[in-house]
């Protein structure tokens, strides 16, 4: 269920929505454990798109999932795992970062 495409719908810190109006985040997971992340969006009037590639590995008997871009290494840890949602936790310092996403 983890491979499809998701898209962001949703990010809270802390439990208060943050806005994500400016930009579009998309991951195309893979079965063969890599993923590519598209952000596309506008800077000052000027439409920008990039993509990196990554990859991902379940942890913890499938409760976590690290996923690596460039040299950035994070573990989420997964609070719903459905056809179409993909909710993914972190903490950072005394922050908590929730992820909502829709898939296709």
């Amino acid at each position: 269920r983890f491979t499809n495409t998701w898209t962001l719908t949703r990010y809270e810190k802390n439990g208060v929505a943050q806005d994500i109006s400016g930009a579009t985040y998309t991951y195309n997971v893979y079965n063969n454990g890599t993923l590519k992340q598209t952000v596309e969006g506008s800077v000052f009037g000027f439409a920008t798109r990039t993509v990196t590639d990554g990859t991902w590995s379940f942890l913890n008997d499938d409760e976590d999932v690290r996923i690596i871009l460039r040299s950035d290494n994070t573990v989420y840890n997964i609070q719903r795992l459905a056809s179409k949602e993909l909710w993914l936790k972190r903490t950072s310092g005394s922050d908590t970062y929730t992820y909502f996403f829709e898939g296709n």
